[in-house]
């Protein structure tokens, strides 16, 4: 009988430690953490069955080097696919292709097979022993391709890793395998629609696209600088339906230089009256000013830390959230802007869940679904219920009363 329970007991065990290398066991809550002690992201293109990865590592804290940290990559067919043993390859100096200050840019390929679908990155902290995984879909769905060119920066021969370019910024298009390419880039008006709040699921209808007179037509490795800000989509020329997609704005972005603009996200935590209000004020400054020192706790020092706290998540989420439009306006943004970081994150191939801490000391829980579009753009589209307006309006006031403190 004890040997039974000794053998399910470590059964058990067993089963849990497999679960942690699962990717959708994995929380990821940090990469939505600006603060967190490291920065991560990439880039992948694709030829065929052959893939490329460029990954940036920034050491975001002081305390930290990069002598702290071994990086490792597996490949897997699925989010639900164990680790399997001896699969894991280590990214050291000669996968190494670029530094900057406090910056390694990191280089690996690979032969794809057709199962395989999920490169898993593994960064251990064997200082402070600390793991975390981070998921690079390959493929986001079986009608979409990989592009196996990528947008570069003008200067240095890495990839350009913003979810968006400025106007004053120069970028040029590089074949990462190799082959000289001619692109064709077509853009629409940035116009698309603010997120609606997470208790409310009407269906707003999508605006209409207006086109942008200006064409590109650039040659592999030619410098391309923008002239209008817009919602681009680049195509190589001889394979016009494999698109990618990017957001120019204008140069001041994530920052904003007129108050007109800055009015938008408080849209969010103002009602309707005090938005139109303010839109249609004859001095944008006055009707922004106005609000903030009348609505937001009687004003004084608690209404000028609520700009610091409140347009402070704004430029986070332009960071991390910006698409086909700003990042403030998608729905991660909008659940962003009002609860903060998220506790935690999970995620597959369909669905992403954060979780924060509740007030009366339970959960609050948003679901958003992944939706794969054209131009290879992701859409995280919330899971709108009515059980969420309590929370979200305790939400509003913390802000209004100049409770949110980062």
């Amino acid at each position: 009988m004890k040997r039974l329970v000794l053998t399910l007991i470590l059964t058990i065990c067993t089963q849990w430690l497999f679960s942690q290398s699962r990717m959708s066991s994995a929380d990821v809550s940090f990469l939505y953490n600006q603060d967190h002690e490291f920065l991560i992201d990439h880039r992948l293109a694709q030829d065929g069955n052959r893939v490329k990865v460029y990954l940036r590592f920034i050491l975001n804290s002081g305390v930290v080097k990069i002598s702290d940290y071994e990086i490792q990559y597996d490949i897997r067919n699925s989010y639900i696919d164990e680790k399997h043993v001896n699969a894991s390859i280590r990214l050291d100096s000669a996968a190494l292709i670029a530094t900057g200050f406090r910056e390694f840019i990191y280089l690996f390929e690979f032969e794809k097979t057709v199962d395989q679908s999920l490169i898993v990155i593994e960064v251990n902290n064997v200082l402070r022993n600390r793991k975390f995984l981070i998921d690079i879909p390959i493929e986001k769905n079986k009608t979409t391709k990989n592009q196996p060119f990528l947008i570069f920066e003008a200067q240095r021969n890495v990839p350009y890793f913003s979810r968006f370019i400025n106007l004053d910024q120069s970028v040029r298009l590089v074949n990462v395998f190799g082959n000289n390419g001619k692109y064709q880039i077509q853009g629409v008006l940035n116009n698309q629609s603010v997120a609606i709040p997470t208790f409310d699921d009407s269906k707003i209808k999508a605006p209409a696209k207006i086109e942008i007179d200006t064409l590109y037509s650039p040659v592999e490795n030619e410098i391309i600088k923008f002239s209008t800000p817009g919602y681009y989509v680049i195509n190589n020329a001889t394979e016009p339906s494999n698109g990618l997609g990017v957001l120019v704005t204008d140069p001041l972005y994530p920052y904003f230089g007129q108050f007109e603009k800055m009015i938008e996200p408080l849209i969010f935590i103002c009602t309707n009256d005090e938005f139109r209000t303010m839109k249609t004020a004859s001095d944008s400054r006055m009707g922004f000013e106005d609000f903030i020192t009348s609505r937001i706790s009687n004003g004084g020092r608690v209404a000028q830390d609520f700009v610091k706290y409140y347009y402070g998540r704004v430029r986070k989420s332009a960071h991390l959230f910006t698409s086909n439009k700003d990042g403030w306006k998608t729905d991660r943004g909008m659940v962003y802007q009002i609860y903060g970081n998220p506790l935690q994150v999970f995620r597959n191939e369909e669905q992403e869940l954060w979780v924060f801490a509740a007030p009366n000391g339970g959960r609050i829980r948003f679901n958003f679904e992944i939706i794969s579009e054209e131009n290879n753009l992701l859409k995280y589209s919330l899971i709108r219920e009515s059980k969420y307006k309590e929370s979200w309006m305790d939400a509003v006031t913390s802000w209004r009363s100049g409770k949110v403190i980062e």
